[in-house]
């Protein structure tokens, strides 16, 4: 009896547990869509992919991805940009850690902004 009331008491409070405390433990997904100032320039492309790479060891990194457009002629798909990013982090406090990191800055503002016309981020808890 007692251990089923402790059972029946902690999923009480399991499930009125706000979201947002449970998504602060799920992986979240970083993704950076760019175009560059030089739009289909190969040297501008592997410069900006050779700095990105420079990030791949920061620290809650689950997974991290970065490349040039793969054009498919899918009216589906978006072939405007040029360089796509994308990280896996293990949850919101590695998130705004990679964010915040000083090498992660660093690199933006000498190495990668220089290079940009445009960028978009998508920001999502992953399900």
């Amino acid at each position: 009896m007692k251990f089923s009331f402790i059972v029946y008491f902690a999923c009480f409070i399991v499930s009125y547990l706000p979201a947002q405390l449970i998504a602060e433990e799920k992986p979240v997904s970083h993704v950076i869509i760019v175009w560059l100032k030089k739009p289909d320039d190969p040297q501008m492309r592997h410069e900006f992919i050779e700095a990105s790479k420079l990030l791949n060891d920061l620290p809650g990194i689950i997974n991290r991805h970065v490349g040039e457009i793969m054009p498919t002629g899918r009216k589906i798909a978006d072939e405007s940009f040029d360089v796509a990013v994308t990280v896996t982090l293990k949850n919101r406090e590695a998130f705004e850690a990679y964010m915040n990191h000083p090498k992660h800055k660093k690199l933006i503002e000498t190495r990668m902004k220089p290079l940009v016309k445009h960028i978009i981020a998508y920001d999502f808890i992953s399900q």
